[in-house]
């Protein structure tokens, strides 16, 4: 199995050294919290652009999408940074634990309104948006895990 491979998938409980922290609860937790913040900072900032502008309903799909493409990609990144091993999982779990927590809100909030808000869109093509928001998650930890072995990998240069 390759190294990029190995990196991504839940390491053993014991490693060779002895070292047992993967950090994947952690990676989980910090995910999470990004993408939940990045949400509300993005969303406030959405509402204040379309409230600025003089038609604002034009606004309100194209800033939505931004923002629930923007949290799963800073969620990621998150994970990459923090997860040890196990990138994958971490962010799989990440993802529909924001997932959820979109749905709850969804449910609770916006119960009357539910039918405006899904813009039309059948069951189907919902939950294809929410998979692809899951794999959002998984693309920007694992292109963060790369970007950040690469750059951990090269020689140190020496100041003479």
């Amino acid at each position: 199995m390759n190294r990029l491979v190995k990196g991504m998938l839940p390491a053993r409980a014991h490693t060779e050294r002895g070292a047992s922290g993967t950090g994947f609860a952690s990676g989980v937790m910090v995910g999470t919290v990004l993408s939940l913040a990045c949400t509300v900072a993005s969303a406030l900032l959405a509402a204040l652009i379309a409230y600025l502008q003089s038609d604002p309903d034009a606004l309100i799909l194209p800033l939505g999408f931004a923002v629930a493409v923007l949290s799963p990609l800073v969620g990621g990144l998150g994970i990459g940074l923090k997860c040890k091993s196990g990138i994958l999982p971490c962010a799989l779990l990440c993802g529909c634990i924001y997932v959820g927590i979109g749905l709850l809100i969804g449910f609770l909030f916006f119960g009357t309104l539910r039918q405006t808000l899904s813009l039309g869109l059948g069951l189907g093509a919902s939950l294809g948006i929410r998979a692809g928001l899951v794999a959002l998650f998984c693309a920007s930890a694992a292109l963060t895990r790369q970007i950040r072995d690469k750059i951990g990998n090269q020689p140190k240069r020496r100041h003479h």
